[in-house]
């Protein structure tokens, strides 16, 4: 009997070692074998289904079949990511960061969770946590651009630059040929003003992807940020003609007209104005550059009538009664001319142009004394002006 008590015992005991060891080896593999049971769970396709939904932005679709899967399998790593993104959706953080953090502890693996939970940490203000976390999901999934350019501007946002750098070069040798961080390593480049790389990374952005419009956008606005007026036109000219969302389209229209302004192309400059006018009648700024570039292409009246716009939508507005007083002052209307000018030149910016031109219109009219004493005032205030010493100097000489 005492024999069959130890014999007994000892069994017990030696159960009792196999349930550890069997304990340690299964809680290495818990997650694992949870992973697969929940792959093989009955809310899967529920699951998928509500992606969908959340995707196009069904909510109230969404959230009633999500309620069920909830109930069947509250502990569920994806159950928790997609109630993330509700309460995302619906703008309550930290339930959305309780569940994010839920799904990462049953689901490491999950990079679109950790990722997930970066975001928000980062919408939180916690930029090292958000680190931690967008680094995990890029390391799950090196290939995902998203999570790299999301790093990456984070650490410019944090002043580490040669980080982000480091991040795109990397992520570039594993894929050369994809254009956004192309681009974002154009503009790490410009960042730390090496303009000359910068220019590089553009160019060959527009080799590979010359019909991309964010490529065509980036490098256009890189052009206009050097006032390579002309290539940026040219490129906002294509970007135009593949840009289909119309509030876009109105502004490269902007980007258009200002750059062929500045290019000198008064032509092309006004007929993109034109486009942009039908568009923004009560912009000022789109009227007064209209009326720029009609004094540009000689056409005085054209000009006077958008500066007056201008006026009208903005009294006060002292480029555009610039604008006005060079129209009078090219319609040979000296008289009416010259107390425009007197105005622009109670603006500091405007002050010795507006005296230098007084001084022609008194010329035109005859007038020599008011002249040389309007072309005196503007030498003064502005000695160095190549245009003011041109017209100046010989003034001096003649009268």
């Amino acid at each position: 009997m005492e024999r069959n008590k130890w014999t007994i015992l000892l069994l017990t005991l030696t159960g009792l070692c196999c349930l550890g060891g069997g304990c340690a080896l299964s809680h290495a593999q818990k997650k694992e074998q949870m992973l697969k049971t929940w792959e093989k769970s009955s809310v899967g396709p529920n699951l998928a289904a509500v992606r969908e939904l959340l995707d196009q932005e069904r909510m109230e679709e969404a959230k009633k079949l999500l309620a069920k899967c909830v109930q069947a399998e509250p502990d569920h790593p994806e159950v928790n990511y997609l109630l993330a993104r509700v309460h995302l959706a619906e703008g309550r953080l930290p339930a959305a960061r309780v569940c994010l953090q839920k799904a990462v502890e049953q689901a490491p693996q999950m990079d679109e969770g950790w990722f997930a939970l970066g975001m928000t940490a980062l919408e939180q203000g916690e930029t090292e946590f958000a680190r931690e976390c967008l680094q995990k999901a890029v390391d799950l999934k090196p290939l995902q651009v998203e999570y790299i350019l999301t790093l990456s501007h984070l650490y410019i946002r944090q002043g580490q630059t040669e980080q982000a750098r480091e991040l795109i070069e990397n992520s570039r040798r594993k894929l050369p040929y994809d254009a956004d961080l192309l681009l974002t390593a154009a503009d790490l480049a410009q960042r730390s003003g090496d303009v000359q790389q910068a220019s590089v990374y553009y160019k060959e952005a527009l080799w590979r992807q010359g019909d991309n419009p964010r490529v065509l956008e980036a490098v256009g606005l890189f052009y206009m940020d050097r006032r390579q007026w002309s290539q940026a036109a040219e490129l906002f000219e294509k970007l135009y003609q593949v840009q289909t969302q119309a509030d876009r389209r109105q502004v490269i229209l902007h980007w258009l007209g200002y750059c062929s302004l500045q290019a000198g192309k008064y032509a092309a400059a006004l007929r993109w104005y034109d486009q942009l006018s039908v568009l923004c009648r009560e912009d000022p700024q789109v009227w007064l550059e209209m009326g720029q570039a009609a004094l540009g292409a000689d056409l005085p009246e054209r000009a006077l009538y958008c500066g007056q716009k201008a006026l009208q939508l903005q009294p006060g507005l002292t480029d555009a009664e610039v604008v006005r007083a060079c129209a009078l002052y090219l319609k040979k209307n000296y008289a009416e001319a010259i107390p425009v000018f007197q105005k622009i030149c109670l603006d500091s910016r405007w002050e010795a142009f507006g005296w230098w031109m007084s001084g022609l219109c008194y010329q035109r009219l005859g007038q020599n004394a008011l002249a040389r004493s309007a072309f005196e005032k503007a030498h003064q205030l502005n000695p160095d002006s190549p245009l003011i010493r041109l017209f100046t100097e010989p003034e001096k000489k003649t009268m």
